[in-house]
């Protein structure tokens, strides 16, 4: 198996809409599967190649879907993704405000789902993979990307102030919704329905995706960690909410999320089938 792996920053201009590059080829000699865990940002998969396969992670026997370049929303759940054994791709994470910019489309429509890139940028994002796949390095791919992603930010409208508040000092733990709801003078129903929206889910789901963000982050730093300790630096109320949560949103034991929990379909360390 080779595989290559490159890490890009976003231009300072597009800071807090591209959170970050990877650049991914690799050659197998069988299929290989990695799960997704769920995130707060939004993953643009430009594809350069024999494209992908993408299935519910709760429900493995349901047939996946065949993609090229695709788009996904936030999840609540782990998601498989595979594909045959040659891929080369170009990742592009967005946060969700940006991607509710770019996109164009209530980010609810893509909550829980992959989207081929063609049913929300049409010709304008194949036009764009093509423009990839002619590229000579990956440096002139993400600056094509860059130079995409600027322009059409340009004809974008703005991202929901109160939601991007809102986001900001959910990220930051220990508030509740009731209370955010309050402090903006929204009822609950609203900061509900400008959620999903603008992110795709309820504050409430995208508050635990945060939490779950944040474990993932302590246990990459210190992989000795107890779990005690993890739950009460992390904001859960003890080692058993830790464990259910754990559970419920990647479909792993906490110790199997220590031992190999990824949440990029470019990680080196995900498993291979």
């Amino acid at each position: 198996m080779a595989a290559e792996f490159a890490r890009a920053a976003p231009d300072p201009v597009l800071r807090g809409v591209v959170l970050g590059y990877t650049c991914y080829e690799e050659r197998a000699a069988a299929p290989v599967r990695f799960r997704e865990l769920p995130c707060t940002y939004v993953p643009l998969i430009l594809d350069m190649a024999e494209g992908w396969s993408v299935a519910d992670g709760r429900r493995p026997a349901r047939a996946p879907q065949r993609l090229g370049s695709f788009v996904a929303g936030l999840t609540d759940g782990p998601v498989l993704v595979g594909h045959s054994g040659r891929a080369c791709c170009l990742q592009v994470d967005l946060s969700p405000l940006a991607a509710r910019r770019l996109l164009g489309v209530p980010m609810a429509e893509l909550a829980n789902r992959s989207v081929p890139l063609e049913d929300v940028l049409g010709r304008v994002g194949a036009e764009l993979v093509e423009r990839l796949a002619g590229a000579r390095s990956w440096e002139a791919r993400v600056a094509l990307v860059e130079r995409a992603v600027a322009g059409r930010l340009a004809d974008a409208p703005p991202a929901d102030p109160g939601v991007a508040w809102a986001l900001e000092r959910l990220a930051a733990g220990g508030v509740a919704v009731g209370d955010l709801a309050r402090e903006l003078g929204w009822s609950h129903r609203r900061l509900i329905a400008c959620f999903r929206d603008a992110v795709g889910l309820a504050p409430k789901l995208v508050a635990r995706i945060q939490r779950f963000e944040r474990l993932g982050a302590l246990l990459s730093a210190e992989p000795g960690a107890g779990w005690a300790r993890a739950a009460a630096a992390c904001g859960y109320f003890d080692q058993a909410h830790l464990a259910r949560e754990v559970r419920d949103l990647a479909g792993l034991t906490p110790t199997e999320l220590r031992a190999g929990g990824v949440n990029s379909v470019q990680d080196p360390v995900a498993a291979a089938a």
